[in-house]
């Protein structure tokens, strides 16, 4: 199977044509991203599950304290669940 790397949230932005917080908002108005504080924008269990994101876990000092973050990166199915997303939602809708 051909895997390619994921892409960083900013990177699946551009290639759909939108700002970087904007799809962050897509992601987690559509459940791909926690909402809430301290997980806000970290995968969801269930995007995960799916292999539709994948999560880097790192930290950086705050003075002599280590601080954890994840950082959620988008698969390739990911991206296609995304676009599909972004295309309904730019689809006018018969009245």
């Amino acid at each position: 199977m051909n895997q390619t790397k994921p892409y960083t949230v900013t990177q699946a932005a551009r290639m759909l044509g939108m700002g970087r917080n904007n799809l962050l908002k897509l992601l987690r108005d559509n459940g791909f991203l926690y909402s809430r504080e301290p997980m806000r924008n970290s995968p969801t269990k269930w995007a995960l599950e799916q292999k539709l994101l994948k999560q880097k876990e790192g930290e950086y000092l705050v003075g002599p304290v280590k601080v954890q973050h994840i950082t959620a990166l988008v698969t390739t199915k990911g991206m296609a669940w995304i676009r599909d997303i972004v295309e309904k939602k730019d689809t006018p809708k018969a009245s």
